[in-house]
């Protein structure tokens, strides 16, 4: 397969655009926006069609190509460690709503560590 040929070029184009709504659907996971997560995955379907489309369209194993290798095993490693990253939210989530775990503030547990040690954190009397 030659690298500079369009049908490659269209793949390569159709993997990093994957490659781009994976790092945004980290970044949605890492800040909890359900909704977020929710459009990303609707592009990511859509984007996983042309891709496939793409791969089609290539003829051979665009592994063959180097750069097309490395960009696939990022993309898959990427997509593995966001599957990980979403169960872990959803089970927390749900342990949330089952009134098992409550929910923090990031900003509420920056404030809490700057002013308290560990033992005051603690103590119901500095609490308030």
């Amino acid at each position: 397969m030659n690298k500079d040929s369009p049908e490659y070029t269209f793949f390569f184009e159709a993997l990093e655009t994957f490659e781009n709504l994976l790092h945004a659907e980290t970044q949605a996971i890492a800040a909890k926006h359900l909704d977020t997560i929710e459009q990303i995955i609707a592009k990511k379907d859509e984007s996983l069609k042309v891709l496939l489309q793409a791969k089609d369209q290539v003829g051979t194993d665009p592994r063959t190509i180097k750069e097309a290798d490395i960009l696939v095993d990022q993309v898959l490693d990427l997509q593995g460690k966001n599957v990980e990253s979403f169960r872990r939210l959803f089970d927390r989530q749900f342990k949330i709503k089952q009134g098992k775990e409550t929910e923090e503030m990031p900003r509420e547990r920056k404030v809490r560590k700057a002013y308290l040690s560990p033992r005051e954190d603690s103590n119901p009397r500095h609490q308030g």
